[in-house]
């Protein structure tokens, strides 16, 4: 089973069968307690080696994953902190359960949140698949402020119908298109509400390809789009000029077949500029992006120097 296995969450991470920044960051938890929990080095400077080696696997299994590289940087800081081999294991779990039980009390957060953003019958439009989005729409349903969902299958790994097939089931009417008709179906929502890969420092939000256009569309028919995301989608690293990876995905997932002269482009993720977006509902309310910003970078310490990145507790 891959809850039990490093390697096949590694795997898993890789090749998109665990997607979305909610649930890439629980399998990479898992990843982490799992490397702890199996090792067998007998003193901390030999775990410590390895537990970094393999955590370096997990946190870069995806390139855009802000919300993971945060909760693997909080693990290693709190392994940092022991003494000994013993204390180093039980540092790790303790941390790895407190960011699970933390993700369960913000996740609620963010629900009502984003529910009491929704007036009654309410129609939302939204682009691939977000856990987070997917939840607020299933609750905002139950409590009547939801009429119906426009959804894009979202090309090439048609993430979206993921989105279809669980809103459909909850009895949510659903109305699924094709991501270039996305254009012609947004005047009939209320409001556009996507999820995000990482959020940087300016406010611009990256998530999955199409948002961006998507997002433009929107903004001309005065329609607002809102992101969903938890507070770990920041990336403080790009306060520092980093800029945040797009992932280039398998040219085959286009099209796989070879021509000469031709070059398939596939990006995963697009930028979306702050200007474009509302709000972003995280378990800290509904900020406009420059608000969520001025938190963030509070919240993790950039500006004081306090701030120290995964990348250099890594080596």
């Amino acid at each position: 089973m891959v809850e039990n296995n490093i390697n096949l969450i590694i795997r898993d991470l890789k090749n998109l069968k665990i997607q979305g920044a909610s649930q890439v960051k629980k399998y990479s938890i898992l990843a982490a307690r799992l490397i702890a929990k199996q090792d067998r080095s007998r003193d901390l400077r030999g775990f410590e080696k390895k537990f970094k080696s393999k955590l370096k696997e997990v946190a870069y299994a995806r390139a855009t994953e802000p919300q993971t590289r945060e909760s693997l940087r909080q693990i290693l800081l709190a392994e940092c902190e022991a003494r000994n081999l013993k204390e180093a294991k039980e540092n790790i779990l303790e941390k790895c359960s407190d960011l699970e039980k933390q993700s369960e009390t913000d996740m609620k957060k963010i629900l009502e949140y984003g529910v009491s953003v929704l007036k009654k019958n309410s129609v939302v439009f939204t682009h691939c698949h977000s856990h987070t989005v997917e939840h607020i729409l299933e609750k905002a349903f139950e409590k009547g402020r939801l009429e119906k969902v426009y959804c894009t299958e979202t090309r090439p790994r048609y993430q979206g119908r993921i989105t279809a097939e669980n809103l459909s089931r909850a009895g949510i009417p659903t109305l699924h298109c094709v991501d270039g008709a996305a254009a012609s179906f947004m005047k009939e929502a209320d409001f556009f509400f996507t999820g995000a890969d990482a959020i940087v420092a300016n406010g611009s939000v990256v998530n999955k390809i199409g948002t961006s256009l998507i997002s433009l569309k929107a903004k001309t028919e005065n329609i607002p789009h809102y992101v969903c995301a938890h507070s770990y989608c920041y990336d403080p690293e790009t306060y520092a000029n980093f800029k945040e990876p797009i992932e280039q995905r398998d040219s085959r997932e286009v099209w796989n077949k070879k021509l000469k002269n031709l070059k398939i482009l596939n990006p995963a993720f697009d930028v979306t500029g702050a200007e474009f977006i509302k709000g972003i509902i995280s378990e800290y309310g509904i900020l406009n992006p420059k608000k969520f910003c001025t938190k963030m970078a509070h919240k993790f310490g950039i500006k004081n120097g306090k701030y120290i990145s995964l990348k250099q507790l890594l080596k």
